[in-house]
């Protein structure tokens, strides 16, 4: 089994409006890297400010970058027949998905959270942003906020994940779990105890504030789709952190 350890750079976090900067994939087998592919994108819009000075990548850097679509063939074939990785694995899977099928492939793959896996192997830590792993991990991060960077940093973290935790995660990619699926910061007990019935469910983020209300005939199946409807039209940085409550 191969894995495919996925980052990428965006000019925004909308999959169906932004587009994709930088990518990096780094093919795993289990045990180290044994091939590395990176390239910066012309995503053929501007680049915010905002995201430049998040990353450093300007429009000046992309102005000769190749499209999406020159890329898209090379791209599926690192990624066919191998586990799609990634740190808040939703976004990177809904844009690089995204971006495919503008260009003409279809494409889906097996994903592997490394959030969340982290979160079941290494369970206590302050947190588990990239960097914060990175640091209570000891695992060296440079170029933060650039596909390479935090690709190696991301593949480095998976090494870690499977020699303490290589039948959990199996387990993850075997079932392709619904809580795979949803915002990586949501304790699963959350989605887990919602009861199959007619309610009304609130969504918290980590103040304690309601961001969102729903009704719906089953609890579980509607916010399900709810939240993973919301993959891939968030940032990275901002992805649901709180918990469900709910009424009958």
């Amino acid at each position: 089994m191969e894995y495919a350890v996925v980052d990428i750079e965006t000019t925004g976090g909308n999959a169906g409006g932004s587009r994709i900067t930088e990518i990096a994939v780094l093919i795993h087998n289990g045990k180290e890297v044994i091939e590395r592919w990176e390239t910066l994108v012309n995503p053929q819009q501007h680049i915010p400010l905002y995201i430049t000075a998040l990353t450093g990548i300007s429009n000046e850097m992309v102005y000769e970058a190749p499209l999406f679509q020159d890329i898209a063939k090379e791209l599926l074939e690192l990624l066919s027949n191998r586990i799609f990785v990634a740190h808040n694995v939703n976004f990177d899977y809904s844009f690089v998905r995204h971006q495919l099928e503008d260009a003409g492939y279809k494409w889906t793959a097996p994903k592997l959270c490394t959030v969340r896996a982290a979160r079941k192997i290494k369970p206590g830590l302050p947190s588990y942003s990239l960097g914060n792993l990175c640091r209570s991990l000891d695992i060296s991060l440079e170029n933060r906020h650039r596909a390479g960077g935090d690709a190696d940093a991301t593949a480095v973290l998976l090494s870690l994940l499977i020699n303490d935790g290589a039948l959990e995660i199996q387990k993850m990619i075997k079932k392709t779990a619904p809580d795979q699926r949803l915002p990586p910061n949501l304790p699963p007990e959350d989605f887990q105890n919602l009861p199959e019935k007619p309610g009304v469910y609130y969504f918290y983020n980590a103040q304690k504030k309601v961001v969102y209300v729903g009704k719906a005939v089953n609890l579980k199946k509607k916010s399900s789709f709810t939240l993973q409807r919301s993959q891939g039209y968030t940032s990275k940085t901002a992805f649901f952190k709180g918990h469900i409550r709910y009424f009958f």
